[in-house]
């Protein structure tokens, strides 16, 4: 009996409870809206999409590479590689399977992105066809000059990945947008190349004078050549299939 009373007193409870929010309701229709937007939102299940589909995420944001540094921070080379190269560079083609294996070696030996290498590599072999270079020429003398770091400069102002003097070879620079162009690896190596081909006809159609004029002469110029070949005698030897321990 006790039992049924205190049910009888909780139904009216209830009632009077729901009688006073129906008066309220009606009273204040805008401040209830208010409160069940508010209480909607918090309970809300995150967005499934991809950032690339999220429309408060802009494309250029989602896009960006995490290895992108902040602005004002230093970068170490291979960061600093991917960061400059990645938004621009285009594979001209898949990369063979030779061609990833040096990318990954030059990856692991320099300690710079294989994935940005790879794209270098096979620019490098298209151009050595273009031009009739022997096979990893021109990445042997991009490794060498610059250790594949996008902003070293020498002490004669030398500058991007195939060390070109810019103010010297400031025409060849237009076609690919000026004089800043340097920077971009994919230029760099498209400018040495071009410089290297010229130099061998000047040189009488020796590979290894070009690359004496292009280092500049001087005493030391055997050693670079030196350099440069055994190095792509390393190449050579990755892209044939043999396993070369990294140094």
């Amino acid at each position: 009996m006790f039992a049924v009373k205190n049910l009888v007193l909780l139904i009216r409870a209830l009632g009077l409870l729901a009688l006073a929010l129906v008066l309220y309701w009606l009273i204040y229709p805008s401040s209830v809206a208010n409160m069940v937007q508010r209480v909607t939102v918090q309970v809300e299940p995150a967005s499934t999409a991809t950032p690339i589909d999220n429309p408060r995420i802009s494309p250029a944001v989602a896009a960006a590479p995490a290895s992108v540094p902040a602005s004002g921070t230093a970068a170490a080379p291979s960061t600093a590689l991917s960061a400059r190269v990645a938004p621009q560079m285009r594979v001209a083609r898949p990369a063979s399977r030779s061609q990833v294996a040096v990318a990954k070696w030059l990856g692991a030996k320099y300690r710079v992105s294989a994935s940005v290498i790879e794209i270098l590599v096979v620019e490098a072999d298209l151009l050595a066809k273009k031009y009739g270079f022997s096979p990893n020429l021109l990445i042997a003398v991009m490794a060498i000059e610059s250790n594949f770091h996008p902003y070293i400069q020498s002490e004669a102002g030398a500058q991007g990945m195939m060390q070109v003097m810019p103010k010297i070879h400031a025409k060849r620079y237009e076609k690919f947008g000026g004089k800043t162009a340097f920077l971009d690896p994919v230029v760099s190596l498209k400018v040495g190349a071009e410089i290297l081909r010229d130099f061998r006809k000047l040189k009488g159609g020796s590979e290894t004078e070009a690359l004496r004029f292009y280092f500049g002469g001087g005493a030391t110029s055997d050693a670079y050549i030196d350099k440069v070949r055994a190095e792509q005698h390393l190449l050579n030897q990755v892209s044939s299939g043999s396993f070369v321990p990294v140094n």
